[in-house]
Protein backbone atom coordinates (compact mmCIF):
# COMPACT_ATOMS: atom_id res chain seq x y z
CA UNK A 1 0.00 0.00 0.00
CA UNK A 2 1.28 3.70 -0.76
CA UNK A 3 1.47 5.57 2.30
CA UNK A 4 0.27 9.39 0.97
CA UNK A 5 -1.01 12.26 2.83
CA UNK A 6 -4.19 13.44 2.38
CA UNK A 7 -4.62 17.14 1.04
CA UNK A 8 -8.14 17.58 0.15
CA UNK A 9 -8.76 19.46 3.37
CA UNK A 10 -6.79 22.66 1.78
CA UNK A 11 -9.84 22.82 -0.35
CA UNK A 12 -12.77 22.05 2.00
CA UNK A 13 -11.80 23.63 5.24
CA UNK A 14 -13.35 26.59 6.50
CA UNK A 15 -10.94 29.30 7.34
CA UNK A 16 -10.59 28.47 11.09
CA UNK A 17 -10.48 24.98 10.51
CA UNK A 18 -7.73 25.71 8.24
CA UNK A 19 -5.67 27.74 10.43
CA UNK A 20 -6.21 25.13 12.89
CA UNK A 21 -4.90 22.09 10.81
CA UNK A 22 -2.11 24.11 9.49
CA UNK A 23 -0.79 24.59 12.75
CA UNK A 24 -1.06 20.83 13.53
CA UNK A 25 1.21 20.11 10.37
CA UNK A 26 3.50 22.55 11.26
CA UNK A 27 3.85 21.06 14.74
CA UNK A 28 4.00 17.80 13.66
CA UNK A 29 6.93 18.41 10.56
CA UNK A 30 8.83 20.94 12.85
CA UNK A 31 8.51 18.60 15.91
CA UNK A 32 10.54 16.07 13.98
CA UNK A 33 13.42 16.70 12.59
CA UNK A 34 14.61 13.47 12.94
CA UNK A 35 12.23 12.46 10.57
CA UNK A 36 11.83 16.08 8.53
CA UNK A 37 15.07 17.39 8.68
CA UNK A 38 14.63 19.54 5.66
CA UNK A 39 11.47 20.24 5.06
CA UNK A 40 10.42 21.92 1.55
CA UNK A 41 9.00 25.03 1.49
CA UNK A 42 10.52 25.13 5.43
CA UNK A 43 8.57 25.40 8.27
CA UNK A 44 9.32 29.17 9.10
CA UNK A 45 7.97 30.35 5.77
CA UNK A 46 4.80 28.53 5.96
CA UNK A 47 4.57 29.59 9.37
CA UNK A 48 4.72 33.49 7.66
CA UNK A 49 2.42 32.88 4.80
CA UNK A 50 -0.09 31.59 7.69
CA UNK A 51 0.38 34.40 9.79
CA UNK A 52 -0.39 36.52 7.02
CA UNK A 53 -3.76 34.31 6.12
CA UNK A 54 -4.57 34.64 10.04
CA UNK A 55 -4.53 38.28 9.52
CA UNK A 56 -6.11 38.54 6.52
CA UNK A 57 -9.05 36.47 8.12
CA UNK A 58 -9.28 38.70 11.16
CA UNK A 59 -9.57 41.77 8.50
CA UNK A 60 -12.64 40.49 6.92
CA UNK A 61 -14.67 40.91 9.80
CA UNK A 62 -15.18 45.13 9.15
CA UNK A 63 -13.89 44.87 5.86
CA UNK A 64 -15.51 45.05 1.82
CA UNK A 65 -14.77 42.64 -1.02
CA UNK A 66 -11.44 43.82 -1.45
CA UNK A 67 -10.21 42.79 1.89
CA UNK A 68 -11.74 39.43 1.23
CA UNK A 69 -9.99 39.28 -2.12
CA UNK A 70 -6.57 39.51 -0.26
CA UNK A 71 -7.85 37.45 2.16
CA UNK A 72 -8.42 34.83 -0.46
CA UNK A 73 -5.10 35.48 -2.02
CA UNK A 74 -3.56 34.76 0.88
CA UNK A 75 -5.23 31.37 1.85
CA UNK A 76 -3.99 30.41 -2.04
CA UNK A 77 -0.53 31.43 -1.02
CA UNK A 78 -0.78 28.68 2.22
CA UNK A 79 -2.05 25.86 0.96
CA UNK A 80 -0.20 25.97 -2.41
CA UNK A 81 3.01 26.17 -0.12
CA UNK A 82 1.40 23.36 2.52
CA UNK A 83 0.61 21.08 -1.07
CA UNK A 84 4.22 21.15 -1.16
CA UNK A 85 5.39 20.14 1.84
CA UNK A 86 2.84 17.51 1.37
CA UNK A 87 4.99 15.82 -1.10
CA UNK A 88 7.91 16.41 0.51
CA UNK A 89 6.75 14.12 3.62
CA UNK A 90 5.25 11.79 1.31
CA UNK A 91 9.26 11.14 0.56
CA UNK A 92 10.39 11.75 3.99
CA UNK A 93 8.63 9.63 5.84
CA UNK A 94 9.78 6.79 3.84
CA UNK A 95 6.24 4.49 3.48
CA UNK A 96 5.85 4.75 7.42
CA UNK A 97 2.42 4.88 8.67
CA UNK A 98 3.75 6.20 12.23
CA UNK A 99 6.43 9.00 10.38
CA UNK A 100 3.40 10.03 8.39
CA UNK A 101 1.22 10.34 10.92
CA UNK A 102 4.21 12.33 13.28
CA UNK A 103 4.08 14.88 10.55
CA UNK A 104 0.32 16.08 11.33
CA UNK A 105 -1.28 15.25 7.77
CA UNK A 106 -4.07 13.43 8.20
CA UNK A 107 -3.83 9.51 5.63
CA UNK A 108 -5.12 9.39 2.30
CA UNK A 109 -7.06 6.26 1.94
CA UNK A 110 -8.71 4.82 -1.35
CA UNK A 111 -11.99 5.96 0.05
CA UNK A 112 -12.31 9.32 1.60
CA UNK A 113 -14.12 8.66 5.49
CA UNK A 114 -15.46 11.47 7.86
CA UNK A 115 -13.19 11.96 10.29
CA UNK A 116 -16.07 11.37 12.71
CA UNK A 117 -16.21 12.57 16.14
CA UNK A 118 -12.78 14.35 17.37
CA UNK A 119 -10.72 12.75 20.08
CA UNK A 120 -10.67 15.07 23.82
CA UNK A 121 -7.86 17.34 23.46
CA UNK A 122 -4.80 16.35 24.99
CA UNK A 123 -2.03 17.99 27.12
CA UNK A 124 -3.69 20.28 28.82
CA UNK A 125 -2.18 23.20 29.92
CA UNK A 126 -2.87 25.96 32.68
CA UNK A 127 0.05 28.49 33.65
CA UNK A 128 0.12 32.07 35.57
CA UNK A 129 0.14 34.94 32.80
CA UNK A 130 2.19 37.83 32.06
CA UNK A 131 -0.36 40.03 34.45
CA UNK A 132 -1.73 39.36 37.64
CA UNK A 133 -4.94 37.96 37.59
CA UNK A 134 -4.54 35.93 34.38
CA UNK A 135 -4.07 32.57 33.22
CA UNK A 136 -3.38 30.76 30.10
CA UNK A 137 -5.11 27.33 28.93
CA UNK A 138 -3.88 25.76 26.00
CA UNK A 139 -4.08 22.29 25.00
CA UNK A 140 -2.33 20.25 21.98
CA UNK A 141 -4.07 21.43 18.71
CA UNK A 142 -6.71 18.88 17.08
CA UNK A 143 -6.87 17.97 13.62
CA UNK A 144 -10.42 18.75 12.00
CA UNK A 145 -11.86 20.95 15.10
CA UNK A 146 -13.47 23.98 14.37
CA UNK A 147 -13.49 25.39 17.76
CA UNK A 148 -12.33 25.27 21.18
CA UNK A 149 -14.42 25.76 24.17
CA UNK A 150 -13.13 26.32 27.29
CA UNK A 151 -14.57 26.59 30.94
CA UNK A 152 -12.73 27.78 34.19
CA UNK A 153 -14.28 26.94 37.53
CA UNK A 154 -13.11 28.67 40.51
CA UNK A 155 -12.32 27.08 43.96
CA UNK A 156 -14.72 30.14 45.73
CA UNK A 157 -18.03 29.13 46.44
CA UNK A 158 -20.80 31.00 44.37
CA UNK A 159 -18.17 32.60 41.62
CA UNK A 160 -19.49 32.29 38.70
CA UNK A 161 -17.99 29.61 35.95
CA UNK A 162 -16.25 31.30 33.13
CA UNK A 163 -15.93 29.83 29.11
CA UNK A 164 -14.81 30.94 26.44
CA UNK A 165 -14.56 29.90 22.74
CA UNK A 166 -11.80 30.28 20.08
CA UNK A 167 -10.46 29.08 16.86
CA UNK A 168 -7.25 28.27 18.30
CA UNK A 169 -5.75 25.79 20.88
CA UNK A 170 -4.86 28.39 23.47
CA UNK A 171 -6.95 31.04 25.47
CA UNK A 172 -5.87 33.89 28.57
CA UNK A 173 -8.50 34.50 31.17
CA UNK A 174 -8.36 37.79 32.82
CA UNK A 175 -9.39 39.53 35.87
CA UNK A 176 -8.94 36.29 38.13
CA UNK A 177 -8.85 36.49 41.79
CA UNK A 178 -5.66 36.14 42.98
CA UNK A 179 -5.53 33.35 45.69
CA UNK A 180 -7.99 31.47 43.96
CA UNK A 181 -7.62 28.12 42.47
CA UNK A 182 -9.09 27.76 39.00
CA UNK A 183 -9.77 23.92 37.48
CA UNK A 184 -9.79 24.41 33.47
CA UNK A 185 -11.22 21.69 30.96
CA UNK A 186 -11.67 22.05 27.27
CA UNK A 187 -13.55 20.16 24.27
CA UNK A 188 -13.53 20.70 20.71
CA UNK A 189 -16.09 21.05 18.11
CA UNK A 190 -15.65 19.54 14.61
CA UNK A 191 -17.86 18.38 11.92
CA UNK A 192 -19.29 15.64 13.49
CA UNK A 193 -20.02 17.24 16.07
CA UNK A 194 -18.39 18.02 19.95
CA UNK A 195 -15.93 16.12 21.41
CA UNK A 196 -15.34 14.52 25.04
CA UNK A 197 -14.20 16.57 27.62
CA UNK A 198 -10.34 17.12 28.26
CA UNK A 199 -8.36 16.22 31.80
CA UNK A 200 -8.91 18.67 33.90
CA UNK A 201 -6.21 20.56 35.01
CA UNK A 202 -5.52 23.71 38.38
CA UNK A 203 -3.75 26.31 39.19
CA UNK A 204 -3.93 28.89 41.40
CA UNK A 205 -4.02 32.50 39.95
CA UNK A 206 -1.15 35.20 41.61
Amino acid sequence: MIIKPAISWLNTDSDSELINDITVVILGVGGNPAIYSKPTPDIPSIQLALNNFSTGVAATADGGPSVTSKKNNLRLIVTGMVRQLAGYVQTACGGDMTNLLLSGFPVQKPTRAPIGVLAAPSNPVLALGTRSGELDASVNPVFGASTYNWKLTSSVAGAPVLTEQTTASYVTFASLTPGATFTMTCYVVGAAGPSDWSKAVSQMAV
